[in-house]
């Protein structure tokens, strides 16, 4: 197990940024999350942890120690890939054999690692079989054996589950989860699946553009977004936005926009008038009713019923598409004029300038 830190990270590829002053700590035994869309900067960052890259600037160390100029194999550290990787022409037995074939160890310390790796994993009924004889699934686990075989200080994934069916996905995930917690190591599962970060992360760390734009628990990700994007890229469905001004009267707070006219309440009571701000409210703090109820008026566009729940997808008073999520069953025809009503104590206000969010007199 290590404890992993990354010290002002910078990477450039003919002077465009790929990883750009990334500072970030993943503690030992903790199971970290890089999210982001593609090109963000995250697998680009799990190369230079493992070693396989070099930042242009910066340091990494495991444990207090500076490894940004060893060599992959002397940082022990174990990496698990989209595709699993495994030699096609031997056994899952040998593959596995693979990763301990220069460490020195006797033939029955090799052969005991094998068979822990194989029970942890779950595939010890497996170990006679070529990878053309396993399922997706069942070369996955394979791969992961062959990682942990070696006991490395800690594990990186790199996307491991996305050429998976989404059956699959579901129990691997879960599988992963579990067995991070049993072996407890240090594990760094870089996704662009947000389903994945929130149901496996201790924390998560959202990149965008080379940049890490928060870090944190998923609770505190979903919930308290410190940027715009964060806002829109984690959750499903994803916050509305509404456009407006902040405007002071009778020593209350007011987002005021052409359709609306809204007290701000709860932590953001406290930010100063503007001209320009982004009011941010999830789907399912949003209650629907008949037209002329509500200072927000809707035009229903589209309905997903997701069997639990529904998705109504409107569009708003400036044409932006709103969504509510309401019960299941939910009918309403399209066109139709409806109102929704939300607490402002649970929104979040973000300045479009810095697409962050908005400063209050407390702490956000």
């Amino acid at each position: 197990m290590a404890r992993i830190e990354l010290r002002n990270i910078v990477r450039t590829f003919g002077g465009q940024h790929a990883v750009q002053n990334l500072d970030m700590t993943i503690e030992d035994g903790e199971l970290l999350v890089l999210l982001g869309p593609s090109g963000c900067g995250k697998s680009t960052t799990m190369n230079m942890i493992a070693g396989l890259d070099s930042p242009t600037s910066g340091q990494i160390l495991f444990d207090g120690v500076d490894v940004t100029q060893r060599s992959p194999h002397e940082r022990n550290i174990a990496m698990v890939f989209q595709s699993s990787l495994l030699y096609p022409h031997l056994s899952a037995r040998d593959n596995i054999y693979m990763s301990l074939k220069r460490s020195g160890l006797s033939k029955q310390q090799i052969e005991a690692r094998i068979a822990h790796a194989a029970e942890t994993v779950d595939v010890t009924r497996l170990l006679d079989k070529r990878p053309s004889q396993l399922s997706g699934g069942e070369r996955q686990r394979v791969a992961t054996a062959k990682a942990i075989v070696r006991e490395p200080a800690g594990f990186l994934l790199d996307e491991p589950l996305s050429a998976l069916d989404a059956a699959l996905r579901l129990s691997l995930r879960a599988e992963l989860v579990n067995l991070q917690k049993r072996i407890r190591t240090t594990m760094i599962f870089v996704t662009h699946d947000q389903i994945e970060a929130m149901t496996m992360g201790d924390r998560i760390g959202v990149m965008r553009q080379g940049r890490l734009e928060q870090i944190g628990t998923p609770t505190d990700i979903y919930n308290r977004p410190e940027t715009l994007f964060v806002a829109g890229f984690v959750g499903t469905p994803p916050m509305n936005f509404l456009k407006g001004s902040l405007e002071q009267t009778d020593g209350k707070l007011w987002l005021v926009n052409p359709s609306i006219r809204m007290e701000i309440k709860g932590e953001f009571a406290s930010a100063k008038p503007m001209k320009n701000v982004v009011l941010g409210i999830r789907p399912h703090l949003m209650r629907l009713s008949e037209a002329g109820s509500s200072a927000l008026p809707l035009t229903v566009y589209a309905i997903e019923q997701l069997g639990n729940e529904a998705i109504v997808i409107c569009d708003g008073p400036a044409g932006e598409k709103i969504r509510v999520v309401t019960q299941a069953g939910f009918t309403a025809p399209i066109g139709a004029r409806l109102d929704a009503n939300f607490d402002s104590a649970a929104a979040r206000l973000y300045d479009p300038a810095t697409e962050r969010v908005v400063a209050t007199d407390g702490a956000n």
